[in-house]
């Protein structure tokens, strides 16, 4: 009887362990750590935008393989933007000014903040864009990876008027094809030049912190285990 009371409750106390290990993990894995994005997407396809006559657009607007287009302000309600424009517009960055035009369609808002989203019907394992930005002083932009069930997987976010940070090439890169959905936030701002990345990989890689939580989780239950037999064997 005593033999059995003891399993019982290093069941209980083994189960209850690794109930928080796994917990910790999720926990870690939905918080991912601030990323360093990538700046080329070698092998990438371009998701080229259309050339939208429209003054401004709301979406959805679908282009390229499978890419659907949308734009909200920032209590996700949709407003209109510039998409698929190719008329002169400039941005008050450092200097005299960055000015988009010509034959290069482009999405872009202007003296508002908005939040410009690209959803793919496949995942992709890369994404990457040409930004623009105003250096506003008190303005953030910031770039985000979504997953399918809307879980955050990477995140970008600096002031507008950090000198760290010039318009260029910003962009993501996983190790499998978990990337459902692509954010960008900001104020006076613009985007063209998109695309993205397949890899082979079928699963996603745990989080370095999964990882350690897991490790240091089982640790803990075999120390339990451990512990619990060594007073059963002395008790009897």
């Amino acid at each position: 009887m005593q033999k059995d009371n003891l399993v019982n409750r290093t069941s209980k106390q083994t189960g209850g362990l690794i109930a928080a290990m796994a917990v910790a993990g999720c926990l870690a894995a939905a918080h991912p750590a601030a990323a360093a994005p990538v700046t080329t997407l070698p092998e990438s396809v371009a998701q080229a935008f259309p050339l939208v006559s429209a003054a401004s657009v709301t979406g959805p607007q679908r282009f390229g393989d499978g890419v659907t287009y949308t734009a909200t302000n920032l209590a996700g309600v949709p407003t209109s933007s510039r998409f698929g424009s190719t008329r002169s517009f400039t941005f008050a960055t450092a200097g005299a000014g960055t000015n988009w035009g010509g034959a290069e369609p482009y999405a872009a808002f202007g003296l508002t903040d908005g939040v410009m989203n690209f959803a793919f019907d496949a995942p992709v394992a890369g994404v990457l864009t040409e930004l623009v930005w105003s250096n506003a002083i008190g303005k953030t932009l910031t770039m985000s990876a979504y997953g399918a069930s809307g879980q955050l997987l990477e995140r970008l976010s600096f002031n507008a008027d950090d000198p760290n940070y010039a318009a260029g090439f910003y962009g993501f890169e996983r190790a499998a094809n978990d990337i459902s959905r692509f954010e960008i936030q900001g104020y006076y701002f613009g985007a063209r030049n998109l695309s993205t990345f397949t890899t082979d990989a079928v699963a996603a890689v745990p989080e370095p912190a999964t990882w350690a939580m897991m490790i240091l989780g089982f640790g803990l239950a075999g120390t339990a285990l451990r512990r619990r037999r060594s007073h059963g064997f002395a008790a009897a």
